[in-house]
């Protein structure tokens, strides 16, 4: 049979179970009408090419299975680099497909020109160009097969335009085969059991790569085998329900005082999926000294990349974690009872304190207040979608917010682009249309990505932004604050009114300036998603309000506030050049 590699496209889309697909198109004869005509695939209009990938990478966070978006050539392929970049630092399957120039004009400045392929290398795990129409099946399998094994990450295919509306005779489009998994060696889980049953005091941290492998009941399962408290990094949250007993919040920028008090003198460390990157450790810093280490990773390369483990369990965490368990039967585990019962005690004093902190109202209005209100009226079931910067890191912090079920979190990765959480809440609530989404977005943050607040109205998704406003890039200002410089460009000096601009785009907009307001603003945000309408919380809060350990590590891991005022500097010159 002949048809166009566009018509193979989605023939593909279709029998890898794609439901819906995101991008902006700019030649309509491109995807968009083959999809329309031989496909019940949603074809999901957003308002920038940037943000059909970030919706794609939130998809692909809560569903696990690869996620697609679109882009028209040059500047709307340029735009989707970021967000890929983001979707293979946190190991989610991402396929973009773009419409290229055409092969006959190659080389020769033809419209919008540009060598997509080379650019696209860096920040995916595949980039490739189809060079004759009949390939296309193969292309697409392989790509698929890509995004989703060893460890996840974004593809890229270029599909030139000459080409993709070629009918020629190809082959019928085979799915891709399941995502294949691996188990360690059985010598590898042996030593590691043996290590974690001898353990005084063992600790898990979960990554990204422990969501990837969907490994929820096996993470919990070997937690309360061994009475084990159960940490995560950024990526990895979400896999274990934060108000368990052996729940202590996360690690490296992100701990709070129970969790780095029991990290600090833990005697063997289990990672799961995480390559140990730099805010998760404290620069490498943040590590208990006499700790034996066992990392569990899919990906080969990921091993001793930052820390040399004595224990390497090369494979899937979710099999690793099986095995290990298993192996585990064979131990006395006689330490179990009075871990679970220090872990119990430092987890109700750290939850007694917190209470009695995002219970206090404080004008300007304290973010704690916020995120803590967020946890108590939208309760389990909500999914929260994070953003980048100072203020909203209080729904980081464990227990300021809890993740109540698992996988109910969709984070950034390392590379933190501002703005994707925002855009990627649209997808999420589609995705998952019987959850309540949640994002918490500084106003810097929102003012990257608010043009995509109409999507949301358009696909009727109630979900809900909260704005915590500081009229400010906050971290950056605060850095300038600690290094006595002057606050240049970090302050907005006119700011949008974020509740207009929802109204003005079909959401609904709401300005809270009261601490007393805070809760009503978000009950009325809950029976309007409800009612599938988005709404746009727009709360005023207090600058430069950051949990103790944030500014300690400010301080201890990167050095900001200690060295001497530019004021005494310029001082002391002036005496030495006066002898």
């Amino acid at each position: 049979m002949k048809m166009s590699p566009w018509h193979m496209v989605v023939k593909a889309l279709v029998a890898e179970g794609v439901e819906r697909i995101f991008g902006l198109s700019g030649n309509p004869t491109h995807l968009v009408d083959d999809l329309a005509r031989h496909s019940k695939i949603q074809n999901v209009l957003v308002r920038h090419e940037h943000s059909g990938a970030a919706c794609a990478y939130a998809q692909a966070r809560v569903t696990g299975r690869p996620a697609v978006c679109y882009a028209s050539p040059g500047p709307g392929t340029t735009n989707l680099v970021t967000a890929l970049l983001e979707a293979t630092s946190g190991s989610l399957p991402v396929i973009a497909l773009s419409n290229g120039v055409p092969t006959s004009t190659d080389g020769k400045g033809a419209f919008q020109e540009l060598d997509t392929v080379p650019m696209m290398r860096p920040v995916t795990k595949w980039a490739t160009r189809i060079v004759a129409p009949e390939t296309t099946p193969w292309v697409l399998q392989r790509a698929f097969s890509i995004a989703k094994n060893g460890r996840p990450g974004a593809v890229f295919v270029d599909i030139p335009s000459d080409l993709a509306l070629k009918e020629v005779t190809m082959p019928n489009y085979q799915p891709s085969l399941p995502r294949h998994c691996s188990r360690p060696e059985e010598q590898a889980v042996a030593a590691a059991s043996k290590l974690l049953a001898g353990a005084r005091q063992p600790l898990a941290i979960c990554g990204s790569g422990a969501v990837s492998a969907g490994a929820f009941t096996q993470i919990h399962n070997l937690a309360e085998k061994l009475g084990m408290p159960v940490f995560t990094t950024p990526g990895g949250r979400g896999i274990f329900p934060e108000d368990h007993d052996l729940a202590l919040g996360q690690v490296g920028l992100y701990f709070t005082e129970a969790g780095k008090r029991y990290f600090d003198d833990a005697d063997v460390v289990l990672s799961v999926g995480s390559r140990l990157e730099d805010f998760s450790t404290g620069s490498w810093k943040l590590w208990p000294r006499k700790a034996r280490f066992i990392q569990v990773d899919i990906q080969p390369e990921a091993m001793a990349m930052n820390l040399r483990p004595d224990v390497a369990l090369l494979g899937d965490a979710a099999l690793a974690l099986d095995d290990l368990s298993d192996a585990l039967n064979g131990h006395n585990l006689n330490s179990k009872l009075a871990r679970e019962k220090s872990v119990a005690a430092a987890r109700n004093k750290m939850l007694k304190r917190v209470a009695k902190e995002v219970a206090k109202q404080a004008r300007p209005i304290l973010s704690r207040q916020v995120v803590g209100a967020i946890n108590r009226i939208f309760g389990r079931n909500t999914v929260m979608v994070h953003e980048n910067g100072g203020a909203d890191l209080w729904t980081y912090y464990w227990p300021y917010y809890q993740v109540l079920d698992t996988g109910d979190c969709v984070p950034m990765a390392e590379q933190t682009a501002m703005g994707m959480g925002v855009i990627g809440a649209i997808a999420v609530k589609m995705a998952l249309p019987e959850k309540n989404v949640v994002c918490v977005s500084g106003d810097g943050a929102m003012q990257m990505a608010m043009m995509e607040l109409a999507t949301a109205a358009e696909q009727r998704c109630g979900l809900t932004w909260v704005v915590l406003n500081n009229r400010s890039l906050g971290w950056p200002q605060y850095i300038q604050k600690l290094e006595g410089q002057a606050q240049v460009a970090t302050n907005f000096e006119v700011s949008p009114d974020f509740a207009k601009l929802a109204t003005a785009q079909g959401c609904r907009g709401i300005k809270v300036t009261d601490p007393a307001r805070v809760d009503a603003a978000l009950k009325a945000a809950v029976r309007a998603n409800r009612r599938d309408q988005p709404v746009l919380i727009d709360v005023h809060i207090a600058k430069h309000d950051y949990i103790p350990h944030f500014t300690d590590y400010h301080r201890e891991i990167w050095g900001y506030g200690k060295r001497v005022p530019t004021t005494k500097k310029k001082k002391k010159q002036r005496s030495q050049r006066a002898v």
